[in-house]
């Protein structure tokens, strides 16, 4: 929802949230509820979780309502600059960015460390 016309191909325009929820509400009578994904899924409530890398391009425009920082040693965030989502899960390919390669190398570590922690119960 907001560009900046210098790191993207589209026209600046900052966010203004009560503008677009009055557009909403004129153009299909909704109102736009920007905390729905926190409610909906929890937000940061993951105590019953561990063992979990999320990978964020530096270029994905959800990045913003993801993981986007460490939440406890085994709940784990990167960022990925320069690249969409997902590329690190993508084929490895000899022209992949060395931050693709670090991030790939990071989660396979993190991986290999929680096998060896069950491993050794």
């Amino acid at each position: 929802m907001t560009r900046n016309g210098v790191t993207d191909m589209f026209f600046e325009q900052a966010f203004d949230l009560a503008g677009v929820a009055a557009g909403c509400r004129r153009q299909w009578g909704v109102s736009p509820r920007p905390e729905w994904a926190t409610i909906n899924y929890g937000g940061w409530r993951l105590k019953g979780t561990s063992n979990i890398v999320w990978s964020n391009g530096g270029l994905d425009p959800w990045r913003g309502g993801g993981v986007t920082r460490n939440i406890s040693s085994s709940l784990l965030a990167i960022t990925i600059p320069n690249v969409g989502h997902h590329m690190d899960l993508m084929f490895s390919d000899p022209r992949d960015p060395p931050a693709v390669k670090a991030a790939r190398d990071f989660e396979r570590t993190q991986i290999r460390k929680w096998v060896a922690q069950v491993e050794a119960r």
